[in-house]
């Protein structure tokens, strides 16, 4: 089995998909190979430079605008197929979907096909709907009121606030446990 990691997140910087230190630091702290994580965030184009700090109502704005906008028929155009080539590009893939991650991913219309090979662990998850075919983990923080308003009784809570989640000890044994059972699942089809 392949696997592939990649966090899609809303844009804080549009000009730029690098990882933040935080999100590389997550990733690189994963049991993971080196070619089972995915370098880069959503849109999944190369990364234009070095990772540079957004403030954060900038930030806040950009993604609430990024929310807003993946409901029009035109962000599905531009954005899907770039994301069903990192979706699809490995036998299973597990979505880091932060904040409006979820909604993005929703949004995107992908095809069931592409969908069932996706397992998403949204933490701090700000969303209306799941996407249809994908299996999906939500983590909350119980401090996270943006969150706790949105997608109904999280699978797993734990302590933090909307902006703590790759820090918490907590996320990282949901995600490790996620890899687990995708490796496992794998193992049992064999």
């Amino acid at each position: 089995m392949t696997l592939g990691v990649c966090f899609l997140t809303g844009r804080s910087d549009r000009a730029n998909s690098a990882l933040s230190p935080v999100q590389q630091a997550f990733l690189d702290g994963l049991p993971l190979a080196p070619e089972e994580r995915v370098g880069v965030n959503f849109p999944y184009l190369p990364a234009s430079g070095p990772w540079r700090r957004t403030p954060l109502p900038v930030a806040s704005a950009r993604n609430v605008r990024d929310y807003f906008a993946s409901r029009r028929p035109a962000f599905a155009l531009m954005y899907s197929a770039a994301v069903r080539a990192v979706l699809t590009a490995t036998d299973r893939t597990l979505v880091l979907a932060g904040s409006c991650g979820l909604e993005l991913l929703a949004n995107l219309e992908l095809d069931d096909d592409a969908l069932a090979r996706v397992h998403v662990v949204a933490y701090g998850p700000v969303a209306r709907s799941l996407p249809r075919a994908a299996t999906v983990e939500t983590v909350t923080g119980r401090s996270d009121a943006l969150a706790r308003r949105s997608t109904g009784a999280p699978d797993h809570e734990i302590d933090g606030h909307h902006l703590d989640y790759l820090s918490s000890p907590e996320l990282r044994a949901v995600v490790v446990a996620a890899i687990a059972r995708l490796r496992a699942e794998q193992d049992v089809r064999r």
